[in-house]
């Protein structure tokens, strides 16, 4: 039986590459503690340079840019969705994972199987298979919190 082969020699495709490159742009991030200044100044040098040979594209960077503006909600609904789990006592990888994940589902409006399916992914190639199932439960989670806090604005605005 021949090893799964991965992904990381850069088959991935679209919005899936992108997805790698915001969460390669996420971590970075998070691993040296930037301001929000340094963060925008990283993620328009990723846009030109990555650590990878295809550069951040606009659908990575759309991602990033949600959730730099949107990062205090998207950390609360995280830690409001992972019970017991303090963002700062997750690893750094499922941290961002997460991140990635509910801004797609919070401020970019992706459907929930995509998101979990693209994560879940994500994790299993770059974290580990308990970080898998965390993710997947987490992201789950804000989707259902996600969904219950905004229906009652559906049926306001109508």
């Amino acid at each position: 039986m021949s090893e799964p082969k991965s992904r990381r020699d850069g088959r991935r495709k679209g919005r899936s590459a992108q997805r790698q490159r915001a969460l390669d742009v996420l971590f970075e991030i998070d691993f040296k503690q930037m301001r929000a200044g340094e963060a925008l100044d990283l993620l328009e040098s990723r846009k030109v340079e990555s650590t990878h040979q295809v550069p951040i594209g606009e659908y990575g960077v759309q991602i990033v840019k949600a959730y730099l503006d949107n990062a205090e909600n998207v950390d609360s609904m995280i830690e409001a969705a992972s019970g017991s789990w303090a963002l700062d006592r997750m690893a750094i990888v499922d941290r961002n994972l997460l991140r990635l994940g509910a801004t797609e589902l919070m401020n970019l409006d992706v459907d929930r199987p995509v998101v979990i399916n693209e994560v879940a992914s994500l994790a299993r190639e770059f974290s580990t298979e308990k970080s898998v199932s965390f993710t997947m439960g987490i992201l789950n989670r804000v989707a259902e919190i996600w969904e219950l806090e905004n229906s009652g604005r559906e049926s306001e605005e109508n």
